[in-house]
């Protein structure tokens, strides 16, 4: 038992795959005693963080610090910053860890503002090319002012890490890559054999609907098999700015029938487990939870090539890789799916073989532990 170690997680966009790993840290940590306390965006979270939310309340006996977070920096920072350091300095936090851009700057402000250990996990916000030329500027600076002020960065991928080290100039000595885990299922997912000739093939997509989740190549994948007279229904899971446009698209190409969009659930694996390939068309991906969820139910995937997908996703092994943003190699990769009998059942028993040696929960949570002790005890900074 780690006991001396209390850390703080802060989060400022608990949603999705961010969300999902936090509180895989805030439930699993805990049940191997460490103390932790949640600072999260109560103005920005979705419904799985809702559903969990009580039984982050009862396992962190009520340490959860509700705050009002925004993307861009604002003078809410200010308060927030003032309102986390009495925090920190009341509960005898011994680690901060940093979620995000904006978790990430807190955390190291921290760091400096109360003398303990900062933890950063930048997940995708601040890697990925997605500001502006200014806006990118400004990010990218901070970050390196921010890096001295680091104990230990932990990255989901080997794909953010060297993101990472590009965007900042340099690669610092103290940083691990830790890919992300799950749990696998209590009972084993029993095999669902794939459609047959002029069966209804279901294609789920899961994630915000946002630009960088390519859900459009996914909508314009259909129209092509559409033309090539497959069988084809795509079920579009999540919600977000791109939803209108999506649908928007979808009626254009003539296949608004043949897409569905379910808006946000808060039980996605219980879908997932209902699709015959799961699709990931991503632009960017800093790691990719979709897919090793899909490897827990025995599901085929089909994923980008972005970001980082192929570490996790083998060629032909444990699912099928297309280029990113290609609706062609999207529907190539499905007409393979269907023109190869047997291969959907291959990647499919490839993928849980290779959840189970690779991305098991225990294995994340027992490295992170590691960290956050010799974090707490031995203060390992060393940037400069």
């Amino acid at each position: 038992m780690i006991e001396q170690v209390h850390v703080l997680q802060i989060v400022g966009d608990p949603v999705g795959g961010i969300r999902r790993h936090v509180h895989a840290l805030l439930f699993g940590l805990s049940e191997r005693g460490i103390r932790q306390s949640y600072a999260y965006s109560a103005s920005s979270c979705d419904l799985v963080f809702r559903k969990e939310l009580p039984g982050l309340e009862r396992t962190l006996e009520g340490r959860l610090l509700p705050l009002r977070i925004s993307k861009k920096p604002a003078f809410g920072d200010i308060a927030n910053l003032i309102r986390l350091r009495r925090y920190v300095n009341a509960n005898g936090i011994t680690v901060v860890h940093g979620h995000g851009a904006k978790g990430g700057a807190y955390a190291r402000l921290l760091a400096m503002l109360c003398k303990v250990s900062a933890v950063y996990t930048p997940h995708g916000g601040a890697v990925h090319n997605m500001f502006g030329k200014l806006e990118g500027f400004v990010y990218t600076l901070a970050e390196k002012v921010f890096l001295p002020m680091t104990d230990r960065l932990v990255f989901e991928s080997k794909y953010s890490a060297r993101a990472y080290f590009n965007k900042v100039g340099k690669q610092p000595p103290n940083w691990t890559v830790n890919h992300n885990g799950i749990s696998l299922p209590a009972a084993r997912e029993p095999e669902k054999s794939f459609p047959g000739p002029g069966e209804i093939i279901n294609v789920g997509v899961f994630g915000m609907l946002r630009a960088q989740k390519g859900q459009i190549y996914a909508v314009r994948a259909v129209e092509k098999l559409v033309r090539s007279n497959s069988n084809i229904l795509l079920h579009v899971y999540g919600d977000g700015p791109d939803r209108a446009q999506l649908a928007s698209e979808a009626q254009k190409l003539g296949v608004a029938d043949k897409v569905v969009f379910h808006g946000e659930t808060d039980v996605p694996l219980a879908h997932m487990a209902e699709m015959d390939i799961v699709l990931i068309p991503s632009l960017f991906e800093s790691f990719g939870y979709v897919a090793i969820e899909a490897f827990s139910l025995k599901r085929p995937v089909v994923a980008s090539d972005a970001g980082g997908l192929p570490e996790i996703v083998s060629e032909g092994l444990d699912g099928l890789l297309v280029e990113r943003g290609s609706p062609d190699g999207i529907a190539g990769a499905i007409l393979r799916l269907i023109g190869e009998p047997g291969l959907a059942g291959k990647i499919s028993a490839g993928g849980y073989r290779k959840l189970a040696a690779n991305f098991s929960l225990d294995g994340m949570l027992d490295r992170l532990a590691e960290i956050y002790k010799n974090a707490g005890t031995e203060g390992t900074r060393a940037l400069s």
